[in-house]
This record gives C-alpha cells, sequence and structure tokens, in this order.
C-alpha cells in the first residue's frame, strides 16, 4: 500500500537517487542497511516500494557521514500507518479493502481487470510504465481506496447493497448526461486531436485539461475511438495506415485494434 502523503518510488527509482544501477541497488540489497526504511510492498508482491521522502533523506545522511567520516544516523520522516481513502492500492490490497462478505476469490477479482460484464474502475496511478500510443504499458496499476469503495458500493447485481441495481424487468435508463466540465474535455481531446495527431499524447493533454494522466488516457482513447467511427463513415475501406495517421499511433496492432472497435460501433 502507497498511504496518502507519501510519494512512491520502486527499485529505479531508488537507485537514480543513489546514484547506482539498478542492478547494483537490486544486488547490494542496500535498502535493508538503511535502519527505519520501510518497505511499502505488501507481502508477496514482485515490486518493491518505498517512500520517496524517506530514501531521500537516507541519501542525504549518508552523503553527510561520509563527509564527516562516521556511520549514518538515519531520521527518516515517519510513513503514516492510520487508513486513508487516498491510499493507494494493488489489485489484492484493492480486494481486501473490501469488507469481509463483500469479497470474490481472488482468482475472480482478477479476472475483473480485464472484464467485460464486471470491471474495475480504471487505475488511480500506474507506477514504472511506459506511455505507448498514449497507453501506458507495463508497470503495476494502483487504486485509491475510495475509488474502490465507492465502486463497490454502486455496483449492481448479486451480493449488492439492498436497493442496488436493475430490478428484475425493469427498462434500460437513459445514459447519464456529461456534466459541462466533461463535455470540454471530450471536445479539447478531439480539437488536438485532430490538430496534431502524431503530437498529442496522454501527458500532453494531462497537461492541457489539468488532469490526471490516467483520465487524460481515457480521454485520448475516446476521442481517437469517435475520430475512427467519423472516417468510417466517409469511407468503408478505411485502413489501419490511415488510422495510424490520422490518430497518432505508431503501433499497428492498436491501430488494428481501434479499427476493429469502430467498426462494432459503426456496425451497432
Amino acid at each position: 500500500m502507497i498511504p496518502n502523503g507519501v510519494t512512491p518510488a520502486d527499485d529505479q527509482i531508488a537507485a537514480d537517487i543513489f546514484g547506482v544501477s539498478v542492478g547494483y541497488w537490486q544486488d547490494t540489497k542496500h535498502w535493508q542497511k538503511i535502519r527505519g526504511l520501510k518497505l511499502l510492498n505488501r507481502t508477496g508482491s514482485r515490486r518493491r516500494l518505498y517512500s520517496k521522502e524517506q530514501l531521500l533523506a537516507a541519501r542525504a545522511e549518508e552523503e553527510r557521514a561520509k563527509a564527516v567520516n562516521e556511520q549514518p544516523r538515519y531520521d527518516l520522516p515517519p510513513v503514516p500507518a492510520d487508513e486513508h481513502p487516498d491510499d493507494l492500492l494493488d489489485l489484492e490490497e484493492a480486494l481486501y479493502a473490501l469488507p469481509e462478505e463483500r469479497r470474490v476469490a481472488l482468482s475472480t477479482w482478477k479476472t475483473y481487470k480485464y472484464g467485460d460484464k464486471t470491471r474495475l474502475p480504471a487505475p488511480d496511478f500506474n507506477l514504472g510504465g511506459q506511455e505507448v500510443d498514449g497507453e501506458i504499458v507495463g508497470g503495476e496499476d494502483f487504486w485509491r481506496r475510495q475509488t474502490i469503495l465507492d465502486w463497490d458500493a454502486n455496483r449492481p447485481g448479486r451480493g449488492s447493497q439492498p436497493g442496488r441495481g436493475r430490478k428484475p424487468g425493469s427498462k434500460n435508463r437513459a445514459p447519464r448526461q456529461p456534466t459541462p466540465q466533461a463535455e470540454e474535455r471530450r471536445q479539447r481531446a478531439r480539437v488536438l486531436l485532430d490538430e496534431q495527431p502524431t503530437a498529442v499524447t496522454a501527458k500532453v493533454l494531462a497537461e492541457d485539461l489539468g488532469v490526471h494522466p490516467v483520465h487524460a488516457e481515457r480521454l485520448l482513447r475516446a476521442a481517437r475511438l469517435e475520430k475512427v467511427s467519423d472516417l468510417l463513415k466517409e469511407r468503408e475501406d478505411l485502413t489501419v495506415e490511415e488510422v495510424q495517421r490520422e490518430t497518432g499511433l505508431t503501433v499497428v496492432a492498436h491501430a488494428r485494434k481501434l479499427l476493429d472497435e469502430a467498426r462494432a460501433t459503426t456496425a451497432a
């Protein structure tokens, strides 16, 4: 868990702070030599997590101690221990943030990350990923504690709270209308995509709109899908190469997936 108020760091960031390669950091297990350094990752997690604030304090103390030829006297900033709505949880921790009677099997929970029927909300944060075609690839996703609790409280279906969900035989409700701010952001994303398809990225869009990069990724993908759907209305024989040129996607597989999705949406 990444407690609220803590800046997360992984092995790569830690190695950068101490001016060594990530391989050297891992081989020497330097984190074990820093008295008081708290690992934030849960037991069994593949990725070690640290407080960047603690790492920076430890590095400064080691530099001070080296200059006067004495052993470091680590006095690291504390890591919050109490639960907070803005704590960041990995996939497994997110499951156990739910009341016990509301939890599903871990194997089932993992399918919710990419599910079609039941799907978790978009992650609030990604650590260690790389941006490719406006999407974050790799790394590890995290959700705010409150994001998961809100999602669960409003999730329809078996086992949900009384009064939640759709009653048997009820008709589909009209889609929820976007707020003026959401509509403005959607339109701005489309304008930027039309004006500079090869230059706009999730990072660029996030800075332009003042939103979280994860939110910007969703807006950019929606804008790309909308644009390809519009192009299909003009020419049904739209090619993957044209999709790449019009949306700025560099990976052929990503462009092909977007084109297939747009065709399915248009046909429906």
